[in-house]
């Protein structure tokens, strides 16, 4: 056990760098993700309601009088919309519930066959009885990352569970061209670029 940590230690990363996340980079990342994998979720639950909220307004112009047509309808187009609302609300919760977080500083350091994020310093004033915030450690080999990479951000999503955001406002060219090449060497079609 003490061969694999003095490995680890000795080990050089790819890249460290200390960064910080601001409120808005959060709300794009978390848009960024919900348009990859929950629009594409939304948008077959839209077209299936739609389609028999179709039906329902036929059957409703073929015979006005049936009331049940109209509510199975309305309930139809109530689905669609609480689909959409959902995502809208869970999207500002999550933010909101986030800015407490905005002036926390974390370090995201890359290695050939993982990734650690960790909290460095926290805006709350320094809890002596609190135990310290473990470091995240991912290893691409065993555990389901995703990245999104935009034109101001990379996003690094786990199992779809956990969201990092590692703004390029804080990295130069050489950094960004190691993090990008690295990371879409290990994840191949789990790599995704985004406008």
């Amino acid at each position: 056990m003490e061969n694999t940590e003095e490995k680890i230690s000795a080990e050089q990363p790819l890249v460290c760098v200390d960064y910080d996340v601001k409120n808005e980079e959060e709300n794009r990342a978390f848009l960024c993700f919900q348009k990859k994998f929950v629009y594409p979720h939304n948008i077959k639950i839209t077209v299936a309601f739609g389609i028999v909220a179709a039906v329902f307004i036929a059957s409703i112009i073929r015979k006005p009088e049936g009331y049940l047509n109209y509510v199975l309808g309305f309930i139809c187009l109530f689905m669609i919309a609480l689909t959409w609302y959902n995502t809208v609300r869970i999207r500002k919760y999550l933010v909101r519930a986030l800015k407490v977080l905005e002036d926390d500083r974390y370090r995201f350091t890359l290695y050939e066959d993982r990734f650690i994020i960790e909290t460095t310093e926290t805006a709350d004033e320094p809890d002596e009885d609190a135990e310290p915030i473990k470091p995240n450690v991912v290893r691409f080999d065993e555990t389901d990352v995703s990245v999104i990479e935009n034109s101001e951000m990379f996003i690094l999503i786990v199992k779809k569970e956990s969201l990092y955001v590692l703004a390029k406002r804080l990295l130069d060219e050489d950094q960004q061209k190691i993090i990008k090449e690295s990371l879409y060497d290990k994840l191949g079609s789990n790599y995704f670029y985004q406008e």
